[in-house]
């Protein structure tokens, strides 16, 4: 009772019932991603969070990186033309008990890639999942190709994304010290300067700010619903 808000860090198949308790008691809540494992319990989830006008935030970390705020607003402005492909590379990741890695790495692409483009209908889908691998490519209705690669095996740790539009391509390379972004524009590769601060810090400072002011959260839950939709969509599909 004395609680002013919690974060939920346990397994993902744990987080639909901790933090639906938490919420239905009024407690604002930090969720890690996945959400939910399930659309129904995001529905419950969200359905719950607006019943009780109680803030529920979903930690989609990428959604926190400067780099990808860069991106965001560069891409927006028209600067890389009509984007036509988006490639993500998570190479060497934890390998979960009670769900398979495109739940929880491909949380991280399906996040950046509807904060970017919104996707609504999938028109294709090649690929295939195991517990411990994934190789997808989706068609989006009116939104650019998505391709996404994840293992927990391998032997060298791999955060890439790449970005590939009319005009220009980014490649953003999480695992380098420095010139992690790289823009590539009429065979010149530049390297914006940015002040990139530690994503989960701007996370968790976003969260704590919120309850604050009552500001909505960037990825609060109703992002969380639409990343859960698009896991369980592409699951389903695959299998």
């Amino acid at each position: 009772e004395d609680l002013s808000d919690v974060l939920i860090a346990t397994p993902p198949s744990t987080h639909a019932e901790i933090a639906t308790a938490f919420v239905e008691k009024g407690i604002p809540v930090f969720v890690e991603k996945p959400m939910t494992t399930s659309v129904p319990e995001a529905r419950t989830l969200q359905a719950s969070a607006k019943r009780t006008d109680t803030m529920c935030m979903v930690g989609f970390e990428y959604l926190f990186n400067d780099y990808i705020s860069y991106l965001k607003t560069e891409i927006e402005a028209g600067k890389f033309g009509t984007i036509i492909k988006v490639e993500s590379e998570h190479i060497v990741s934890p390998s979960r008990a009670d769900v398979d890695i495109f739940w929880d790495a491909g949380a991280h692409p399906l996040s950046i890639f509807e904060c970017l483009f919104h996707p609504k209908n999938i028109v294709n889908l090649q690929g295939e999942i195991t517990h411990d691998s994934a190789a997808l490519e989706i068609t989006f209705e009116h939104a650019p190709i998505l391709c996404m690669k994840m293992s927990c095996l391998g032997t060298t740790k791999t955060r890439k994304l790449t970005i590939t539009g009319e005009k220009a391509t980014a490649v953003l390379d999480e695992t380098l010290e420095k010139n992690k972004l790289a823009i590539i524009k009429d065979g010149k590769t530049l390297y914006p300067e940015i002040d990139a601060r530690k994503p989960l810090q701007t996370e968790l400072e976003h969260f704590l700010n919120c309850i604050e002011t009552g500001e909505k959260p960037l990825s609060d839950v109703n992002v969380g619903y639409r990343v859960t939709e698009l896991l369980e969509t592409i699951s389903k599909k695959v299998k």
